[in-house]
């Protein structure tokens, strides 16, 4: 079981990811959760609109389920794996955010003045949400789903695809104004480490059951 973590966490992947959470955690440091939205919010333009847009669907809890349910018809361990590890995510999000951190508003509500007279750029389409800001919930299944393929596929480039693909999901909650930098960290790390840790000791007792009724 050692020598699995340890081989899990020396692959590729791991490394751009850990590499833009740090960054990620050094433009926070540097900016400031509003300082840094006002950033964003100040480089909008027509192709990024359309772009995040879309792409900010690959963390919407419909578009994660489906695809878990389609990674059970292609390895079933791994499907299984992605279903608890979305539903353990989930579970913690929610507590998260309609619990312990239910107060948290999100930017629209501290930037009211600037959307109210103009000065904020907003995306046709968007509706803009005001409560439960922490964490970013559509990061954490987007990470989670993706971080799940990247186990599904075991291939370096795919997983550094997905491992991309995750972080502009979180990106496009801030460049929507849905979210606040530590938001989508956090909910990076939370969608990360639970797949991450659900590969490694369940998905293994799960793969032994599959194993075993198949032998019967």
């Amino acid at each position: 079981m050692k020598s699995k973590l340890i081989d899990n966490i020396t692959q590729y992947h791991w490394f751009l990811w850990l590499f833009l959470i740090v960054l990620s955690s050094v433009f926070l440091v540097n900016y400031g959760n509003y300082e840094f939205s006002l950033l964003v919010n100040q480089n909008h333009n027509e192709a990024l609109d359309f772009f995040f847009k879309y792409v900010t669907y690959l963390g919407d809890g419909a578009f994660v389920f489906v695809m878990s349910f389609i990674f059970l018809f292609i390895k079933k361990e791994v499907g299984i794996s992605a279903l608890f590890s979305l539903l353990i995510t989930t579970i913690f999000v929610t507590i998260l955010k309609r619990g312990i951190y239910s107060t948290e508003f999100r930017p629209c509500y501290h930037f009211k003045s600037l959307i109210d007279n103009g000065t904020w750029n907003l995306v046709e389409g968007i509706e803009l949400h005001i409560k439960y800001s922490f964490p970013s919930g559509h990061t954490a299944s987007a990470f989670c789903i993706l971080i799940s393929m990247c186990f599904l596929l075991n291939n370096n480039f795919y997983s550094f695809l997905m491992v991309g693909v995750a972080f502009w999901v979180g990106f496009s909650r801030i460049y929507l104004s849905q979210h606040f930098l530590i938001d989508v960290i956090i909910g990076a790390i939370i969608g990360s480490l639970i797949p991450f840790f659900t590969h490694i000791y369940i998905q293994p007792i799960i793969s032994r059951k599959i194993l075993k009724r198949k032998i019967e």
